[in-house]
């Protein structure tokens, strides 16, 4: 079984671009119309974890996220002990 996926579409007999969430062999389908949406290729999503010091500022980024986390988690310790239930 396939797993579905979200892939975006054009109507041939209106223009509409919508999403349809379809196997990834499906290639058209069908408009609110009734015209044909034919499959768009699409720019890939990317998302920099921040991980990667090549990418200044996603990585500055990433480690204030970090470091904030951290104080957080000192602070808790301070006030609640190993408990990390919160």
């Amino acid at each position: 079984m396939s797993k579905f996926m979200f892939f975006d579409f054009r109507c041939q007999k209106c223009g509409e671009k919508f999403a349809g969430f379809v196997k990834p062999d499906i290639r058209i389908t069908p408009c609110n119309c009734g015209g044909e949406g034919r499959r768009l290729i699409s720019s890939p999503t990317i998302a920099l974890s921040g991980t990667d010091p090549a990418f200044t500022t996603a990585y500055d980024k990433w480690a204030r996220v970090q470091q904030n986390k951290r104080k957080i988690d000192a602070k808790h310790y301070a006030n609640h002990g190993e408990d990390k239930a919160r």
